[in-house]
């Protein structure tokens, strides 16, 4: 049989924060820049952090960050939002289903990673805490690069490094909540699954064109089912 590999989002997908970070990156702009509420009228959903990062400058300054200025804020994000995560833990759930999920696939010995906006410290951080981390021993993340399907990419040549494995694309699925994880597994050439536990609504996420739009992942034996399919 032909191995399957999974690649999942993680806001909105595995886990909910509560707003963890984007508490945390208003926090910084509001600390480094005197900027406050920086992002009060921005979308968040399915976004790369360093393309976060580039739209705040574009927006408040008509420029791109210097590295220097690129890692403070990274530096101070993450500080922050560990300060966020570890005070607010009442605001943090996994996500229905993604435990099962998670160790049915662990079960079958399909590879398991990331692809996420995310950078990989804040990514740890916030799986870390869910008992989640455990799960993605590979991934491609916002740290890697500001395009999404260029980072799912990284994702899957990181899993055929890790184990040796030349995945076919109608092998590899993407499981996501927003628009932006679709197109980057349309960017790949590989499946996708969307769930409604994010921030965008079914009609967005049907308009994008999902193979599969659940709920959420509480229906293990239909996620393994499209997945071995």
């Amino acid at each position: 049989m032909t191995t399957s590999l999974v690649l999942f989002d993680i806001d909105g997908t595995l886990i909910d924060t509560g707003g963890a970070g984007m508490r945390a990156l208003g926090r910084v702009f509001a600390d480094l820049y005197s900027v406050p509420d920086a992002f009060a009228n921005y979308s968040f959903s399915g976004k790369v952090d360093r393309r976060i990062l580039l739209d705040a400058f574009q927006q408040l300054w008509q420029r791109v960050p210097t590295p220097a200025e690129a890692e403070d804020v990274r530096r101070a994000y993450l500080k922050r939002l560990e300060e966020e995560l570890t005070s607010t833990p009442d605001r943090y759930r996994v996500l229905p289903g993604v435990r099962q999920l998670l160790e049915r696939l662990r079960q079958q010995k399909i590879p398991t990673g990331l692809a996420t906006g995310n950078l990989a410290e804040g990514a740890m951080r916030k799986l870390i805490i869910g008992d989640l981390w455990q799960y993605f021993p590979f991934g491609g993340f916002g740290s890697d690069h500001e395009h999404r399907g260029e980072l799912t990419r990284m994702a899957i040549e990181r899993a055929q490094q890790l184990t040796g494995i030349d995945f076919a694309a109608h092998r590899v699925v993407v499981i996501g909540d927003s628009p932006l994880d679709i197109r980057a597994a349309r960017y790949n050439g590989v499946r996708v699954i969307a769930v409604l536990t994010g921030w965008d609504p079914r009609e967005k996420l049907l308009a994008a064109g999902p193979d599969l739009l659940l709920d959420d992942l509480a229906d293990t034996d239909a996620v393994m089912d499209f997945i071995l399919g």
